[in-house]
């Protein structure tokens, strides 16, 4: 008896194992009469619409990189549909495989849109960079003359100020000693002496003050054109770096979703 139910066991189990291979059937058949939209549309509407020679200016630059992240979009949208169908099919990894391979070359497709409208706008950024540091140093001679003409006019009428000062201050001396006695007179010569050379002194400590802050100036300039002109070659330099690596890049490896790897 125990014999006859060994054997029997497998039989009933039969019908089972029909009916669930029939479903499985019938649910392939039925994702397959669904029509599903193709996952390399999107980019070949975009590489029609954006050929790489036509990406010359910013804006056409701007509205493809736009476009770029819409089709990428697009085209992850349209494989998650085929990946969830093909849990429906028999042979769910061949499925899953070819949906991972669509993939991949849509984005291949759209990869050289993207790198391409991305370095022109870097170079356009680095362009604008050197015609603005170009200005600068074409003006730079422009105002340095004005500043030394402007520092020599004031110096001028610094002088001037201090020579009709030093008229008026003889002229009040030459009055005060006719109309004072002796004693008076060389008081008046003392104090004109100590004004004279306190006067002096100020015009002196003026100058040196002057000349001071026309050395710290000189110097801040001179320390600003060096981190300027070293910014702007770090610039380059990264952004030539960042040009190469793109073009030298490999393709992005296919991503392998958990459901696929977990699938029997």
């Amino acid at each position: 008896m125990e014999f006859a139910s060994l054997n029997l066991a497998p039989r009933r189990l039969l019908p089972a194992l029909a009916a669930a291979l029939l479903a499985l059937s019938a649910g392939a058949h039925a994702a397959d009469a669904v029509p599903l939209k193709s996952v390399a549309e999107p980019a070949a509407e975009l590489t029609a619409r954006y050929p790489l020679e036509s990406l010359t200016t910013v804006d056409i630059a701007n509205k493809a990189l736009t476009d770029v992240a819409d089709a990428k979009a697009e085209v992850a949208a349209r494989d998650l549909e085929q990946r969830r169908v093909c849990y429906a099919k028999f042979f769910v990894n061949h499925c899953l495989d070819a949906a991972k391979e669509q993939r991949r070359l849509a984005l291949k497709a759209i990869r050289p849109v993207d790198i391409t409208a991305n370095a022109f706008l870097r170079k356009d950024r680095a362009d604008e960079r050197d015609k603005s540091l170009a200005a600068n140093e074409a003006q730079r001679p422009a105002e340095e003359a004005q500043k030394a003409q402007d520092q020599k006019e004031k110096e001028l009428s610094n002088a001037d100020k201090v020579k009709q000062g030093a008229a008026k201050e003889k002229e009040v001396a030459a009055n005060t000693r006719k109309h004072l006695g002796e004693g008076d007179k060389r008081v008046a010569d003392h104090n004109a002496r100590v004004l004279k050379a306190q006067q002096d002194d100020a015009v002196k400590k003026s100058q040196e003050a002057a000349n001071v802050a026309a050395f710290q100036k000189k110097a801040q300039d001179s320390a600003a054109r060096q981190r300027e002109v070293a910014a702007n070659k770090a610039a380059k330099a990264k952004d030539l770096a960042a040009k190469k690596a793109a073009e030298a890049g490999a393709p992005a490896a296919p991503v392998v979703t958990p459901s696929a790897a977990s699938a029997p």
